[in-house]
């Protein structure tokens, strides 16, 4: 395991344990994807002065299953900043067959939502996708503006939002939020930022068939968590708060190691053939 990836697992480890500060939530009926949102501008990372490369390693060419993805549940219901910040998302990379879309909701002190990326789509050199598009380039970023202290942060992905629209699915970091009722979302702690990725597909490890609990279709899901991954940059004073001095216990230690050495993160690129509106 390289160093680099010890150290992140590291902080995940503490920030399982120690990430989040209590706040209360939105249900998944409070949030409604707006379709008159537009894309705010994408800044290259020449612009920004972003590095995505350190980012990179956890990118890997085909799909790897996350065992025991349970032990990664993010609870966005926590995810609350304790310092004003001007925060920033960046894409790192997607291995999705779908063009993908994300959008962001923060309640508190401050209040609003609005998208992040039309489209999740990547091509060239460093792209894991390579099925279609190239709305973005590896560490292209868009900023939220200024989230004061006291403010909660969600984040939803549209699974192939681009082409299906308002008949998408659309997951939270929020288990609960979710149809099928299913985590799409892990994230880490690294180098001071949060790295967050997400699962794409409807349903189980394999799932195939109608869902009789919901009548929505099982994707096939192969519950990788790497269609589409990005780094949020809420500060350092925050990611030192969220992760906090908590130690978490050994066996907990010991089990992310243990995921690690599968992957931290496998992103896929599947085979089904991607088209935009």
């Amino acid at each position: 395991m390289k160093p680099t990836v010890l150290t992140a697992l590291i902080a995940a480890t503490a920030t399982l344990t120690g990430l989040f500060s209590k706040v209360e939530t939105a249900s998944a009926a409070d949030f409604t994807w707006d379709n008159s949102w537009t894309q705010p501008t994408v800044l290259s990372k020449s612009q920004t002065g972003f590095n995505d490369a350190p980012f990179q390693q956890f990118v890997q060419a085909e799909s790897v299953v996350l065992p025991n993805s349970g032990q990664f549940k993010l609870d966005p219901t926590k995810l609350n900043l304790k310092y004003d910040y001007d925060v920033s998302v960046y894409f790192i990379n997607e291995g999705a067959g779908y063009r993908n879309q994300l959008a962001f909701d923060a309640l508190g002190t401050t209040n609003k939502s609005g998208l992040l990326f039309n489209d999740i789509s990547c091509e060239g050199s460093g792209c894991v996708g390579g099925g279609g598009g190239n709305a973005l380039k590896l560490g292209d970023g868009v900023k939220l503006g200024n989230i004061t202290a006291g403010t909660q942060l969600d984040f939803w992905l549209r699974a192939d939002g681009l082409n299906r629209g308002n008949s998408a699915n659309i997951f939270s970091t929020d288990t609960a939020s979710n149809a099928d009722k299913l985590q799409h979302a892990v994230a880490y702690a690294y180098n001071n930022y949060i790295l967050l990725a997400f699962e794409d597909l409807y349903g189980d490890l394999y799932a195939s068939g109608i869902d009789s609990a919901t009548g929505k279709l099982n994707e096939g899901s192969d519950r990788d968590f790497n269609d589409v991954v990005v780094v949020l940059d809420i500060g350092e004073k925050n990611v030192k708060d969220l992760i906090g001095a908590t130690v978490p216990e050994p066996s907990v230690t010991l089990s992310m190691f243990a995921v690690g050495t599968v992957s931290m993160f496998g992103l896929r690129r599947r085979r089904q053939t991607r088209t935009s509106n």
